[in-house]
């Protein structure tokens, strides 16, 4: 299991993790360089399934100006946005998160990995660092992983995992959109999917 500090009482991330040969890092203005560096050479990658991440959620914000909305929604404890660095090349290789925007006792998983680093397993050993960080916490009951219906690398993480598709798909999802969870009690009763984790 990762070694991260959190409060009993609630789901406090840490800032940054090492996974063996890359880290997750809470972004900040700092990471701009690399950021748009791995978003330029993935613009086409990631705009057919995850647009929002080439352009961002708010438009006309500058790349820094959403790195510094990031950290401060980090550090208000409100959602964890990380990127993903690579330990030996120090380049900005995807990203992750943790949003509390699936309903009480719920958190949701997104994440997305940059052109070249795809297939390596990234997306699924940090989505279950970001899993067991997140049932750390006694507040978290279940966790939900959403990805477009043709996005079939994306999907193949959370069913790595060990997580089950909902349906049919929760009300406030995207009809586009399927929709995967698993429970505190699913996740008790299995081992971790991740070898030498």
């Amino acid at each position: 299991m990762a070694k991260h500090d959190h409060d009993d009482a609630a789901l406090r991330p840490p800032s940054q993790l090492v996974l063996s040969d890359f880290m997750l890092r809470a972004l900040s203005p700092a990471d701009a360089e690399l950021l748009r560096a791995a978003l330029v050479a993935s613009e086409a990658h990631l705009r057919r399934w995850t647009p929002w991440v080439v352009d961002g959620r708010v438009p006309g914000q500058s790349l820094e100006e959403r790195l510094a909305h990031h950290a401060a929604k980090f550090a208000a404890g409100e959602e964890w946005v990380y990127g993903l660095l690579d330990l030996r090349a120090g380049e900005m290789i995807g990203g992750c998160g943790l949003y509390p925007r699936v309903g009480p006792g719920a958190i949701e998983i997104g994440y997305w990995i940059a052109v070249g680093h795809t297939g390596r397993g990234l997306a699924t050993r940090a989505a279950w660092a970001l899993t067991e960080i997140a049932f750390g916490s006694p507040t978290i009951e279940r966790i939900e992983i959403r990805c477009d219906h043709g996005n079939a690398p994306s999907a193949r993480v959370p069913q790595r995992l060990g997580y089950r598709i909902m349906d049919p798909a929760p009300a406030n999802a995207a009809t586009n959109l399927q929709v995967w969870t698993l429970s505190r009690a699913e996740f008790a009763a299995r081992a971790s999917p991740i070898p030498g984790h």
